[in-house]
């Protein structure tokens, strides 16, 4: 790296629009209709730091945490490992993380379908 100019391995979500597509239940509890959460875009890292925020801050139904809160820490685990893989340009490890960050959210999607 120079001395002003850092380089970075980030990813972000291609098609914002799509998560809610693949994860409609989850997006209705992070982005509840007429509250306008942000961020903007809303990708998948983004649901699973807002899903987290809102359960955290008691804004989603006590039954509903009951049935997501261990998947929702699992996702939220691979979600903060993926940073540090990203941290650390560890890019192999940070792509296999990100599959299983979307099967993990795919997994809170099933559990949230039985609410």
């Amino acid at each position: 790296m120079g001395r002003l100019l850092q380089v970075r391995v980030s990813a972000s979500t291609v098609e914002p629009g799509k998560v809610e597509d693949a994860w409609p239940i989850l997006c209705h509890l992070a982005y509840p209709p007429g509250n306008d959460y942000a961020p903007v875009p809303r990708g998948v890292l983004e649901l699973v730091r807002t899903l987290e925020a809102r359960i955290s801050a008691g804004e989603v139904p006590g039954p509903v945490v009951a049935r997501l809160s261990p998947w929702l820490g699992k996702a939220w685990g691979l979600a903060e490992r993926f940073g540090e893989a990203l941290a650390a340009w560890e890019v192999d490890k940070a792509r296999r993380l990100s599959d299983e960050i979307e099967d993990a959210l795919d997994d809170l999607e099933d559990r949230a379908s039985y609410t």
